[in-house]
Order: structure tokens, then sequence, then C-alpha cells
């Protein structure tokens, strides 16, 4: 018994200092965001320390803010089933090759995510914008009369999260699919199943963990991102990030912008619960 204690004593001690991170840079800020919350705002000096609800009536109440919220969550959906849908094949590529070249392929995955995030937004402008490249080539081949309005639209944002997100789709399936045992995938072969039955009844189940992580970070990542869905929406695309900010830094309202990020946490982690809770728990590996 007392080997138990000091084991677990030890791995408190080792876990300590994340703990307190974690604490600090997270916990913290929700805690003191729950506080602002519940305060009145005052235009003069943001708040005057009095409590009530009024800020999230507000939120709740107002059918635009309702509209935000389920535009934010659809989108969310959208750049996940379409990082799932193109970084399987990829990373299932990546984990059944014998190339020699399998690390510098793996390496390529991630180059992407060393340029600065607003620096790839201007590239997807250059591209989509009007008198852009998308436009210029579709009108050169006699496809279209008039350029397309691409930009400021839920389609950009979409295309645009999906390549800077992608990466996190890929690595936990790549993960996922190189732990499935070759001899399991033989066995099956051995048994008289076509490679596409193998697919199907073999890696595709065991791979089901992966492609969970992956969409968990992917949806999470999707749905508070800002600088994007700005650059690349407009005033065409509003989401909760979007609402947030401009609570916060432009008419600083601090109270009503801590409303809307403590909105946003209970949505997302009711979505992320009510998904583990529909996925079977050995499908999830635990």
């Amino acid at each position: 018994m007392s080997d138990n204690a000091s084991a677990s004593r030890r791995t408190l001690w080792l876990t300590a200092p994340s703990l307190l991170v974690i604490g600090v840079a997270l916990i913290a800020p929700l805690l003191l965001m729950l506080v602002f919350s519940v305060w009145r705002f005052v235009p003069s000096k943001i708040t005057d320390y009095t409590l009530t609800l009024g800020n999230y009536w507000r939120f709740l109440g107002d059918g635009f803010y309702l509209k935000v919220i389920a535009q934010t969550v659809e989108l969310g959906l959208a750049v996940t089933a379409l990082s799932l849908i193109l970084g399987y094949p990829v990373a299932y590529f990546l984990a059944r090759t014998k190339s020699r070249w399998q690390p510098v392929l793996v390496y390529l995955v991630f180059v992407p995510m060393m340029i600065s995030l607003v620096v790839r937004a201007y590239g997807w402008m250059v591209l989509l914008g009007y008198n852009g490249v998308v436009n210029s080539v579709l009108l050169w081949l006699g496809v279209i009369t008039l350029p397309l309005r691409l930009l400021n639209s839920v389609h950009a944002v979409v295309l645009g999260l999906v390549e800077v997100l992608l990466p996190f789709m890929v690595v936990p399936l790549l993960a996922a699919l190189k732990d499935i045992p070759p001899s399991v995938e033989e066995a099956a072969r051995a048994l008289g199943a076509t490679p596409r039955q193998v697919f199907l009844k073999v890696t595709l189940p065991l791979s089901i963990p992966g492609m969970i992580s992956g969409s968990l970070m992917v949806f999470s990542l999707a749905i508070t991102s800002y600088a994007l869905p700005a650059l690349l929406g407009g005033a065409q695309v509003k989401m909760i990030s979007a609402i947030a900010y401009d609570a916060m830094l432009v008419s600083y309202n601090w109270p009503f912008g801590s409303a809307v990020g403590i909105i946003m946490v209970v949505v997302s982690t009711a979505l992320i619960y009510g998904y583990l809770r529909s996925v079977p728990q050995k499908a999830q590996g635990l």
C-alpha cells in the first residue's frame, strides 16, 4: 500500500508543473471571463461590478447571434468533414508506403504550418480574388464570361480552413494507421477477404480513434478561428469569434464579450461531449 502511495506522490510531483501551467494559462482566464460575464457594462468604465445576467439574455434573445452560432457550427462541421475526406487518403498512403522518401513526405505535411496564417490567407486572396488566378484561368478557358465572386463567401472560408487545418487531421490518422499490425490485414486477406473488404472491415474500424482525435482538433480550431474567416469571408461570413473580438476590442464591452466566450465554450463542449457519447468507447480506443 505504501508503494502505491509513494508512486502516487511521485506522479503528482511530476505532473504538478504541467497542471500549474494549465491552471494559469487556461482555467484562470476562463474563471476571470466567467466573472466578467455577469457584471453590468458601463461605457465610461467598462463595468460598475453590478451583477446581472443581461449579457447572456442579450445574446440568447437575439436571433442574429443565434444565427451566428448556427453558422459557426455548420462551418466547423463542413471543415471537419472535408478535412477527414481529404486527409484519410493522405494518411493511408503515408502509413503504407515503403518508399525511402516516406520521412520527407511526412515532413511535407508539416511545411505549410511553418508559414504565417495571414500570409497563407493573402495567398488565397490572390487565387480567389475578382481578378485573381482562378477567375483569370476560367475566363481564358471560356468556362465563364464574367469573373465569379469567390472571396467574401462561406466557400472561401471553408476552403482556407481546410487547407490550414488538414495537417491536424492527417497526423492523428497517420498515427492510428501505423498502429494497426500488418498481420491483422494479412490474416483477413488469407481468409479470403478482398482488398475492399479488408479496408472496410479491418483497417477503417481500427483507425476510428485517429478519426475521432483529428475531428475533435479540427472542429475545435475551426469554430474558434478569427483571422482567416475575417480575411476570406469579410462581412459576409460572421463567426462567433468575430462577435467576441468586436465586443472586447472595438466597443470595449468586456462583460458582453466574456458572455459570448462562455456561451461558445458551453456550445462547443456540449457538441464534443455529444459526439463522444455517440461513438462507442471501444471505437474510441478506451
